[in-house]
Formats: C-alpha cells, sequence, structure tokens
C-alpha cells in the first residue's frame, strides 16, 4: 500500500474493531454495517441497531471508522 494515509486508516481500523469486539464480541464486523459513498466524499455508515452516521471522509475505511466510533459512544463505550 503506497498510500499512508490507507495504511493509517487500516491500522486504526483494526484497533477500533478491537473496541467493538471487546465491548459486544457477537457483532460481525463485516455483515452488520456497511457504508456507502455519494459524489461528494460525504459516507453514510449503517452499524447494529439501525445505527446510522453521515460525514465527511477520505475513504470508505475512515467512514468505517468514524462510523463504529460514533457507535460506541453512543453506546456508552469511553475510549
Amino acid at each position: 500500500m503506497n498510500d499512508p494515509n490507507g495504511l493509517f486508516c487500516a491500522v486504526l481500523l483494526k484497533e477500533v474493531h478491537k473496541r467493538v469486539k471487546a465491548f459486544r464480541p457477537s457483532i460481525n464486523l463485516v455483515k452488520d454495517a456497511w457504508t456507502w459513498k455519494d459524489d461528494r466524499r460525504h459516507y453514510e455508515f449503517h452499524g447494529p441497531d439501525g445505527f446510522y452516521w453521515y460525514g465527511s471522509a477520505y475513504s470508505k475505511t475512515e467512514a468505517r471508522i468514524k462510523g463504529w466510533e460514533a457507535w460506541l459512544r453512543k453506546m456508552g463505550v469511553e475510549e
């Protein structure tokens, strides 16, 4: 991977996934969440229990990071 932002996001996503699984081990990180991009670098993240996040992101990976982090905050899980 030649993109430093992509590499950073990949590492950060692994850490966020660890936090999600520690909080709720039954979550399937792939099947229970998905992202969608519009034409202006805005993404939607759809997660468990009907959770929804919308905002700007550099990539789909960053959108997943932001979405999972927002979901964790909503669940009351602090860093």
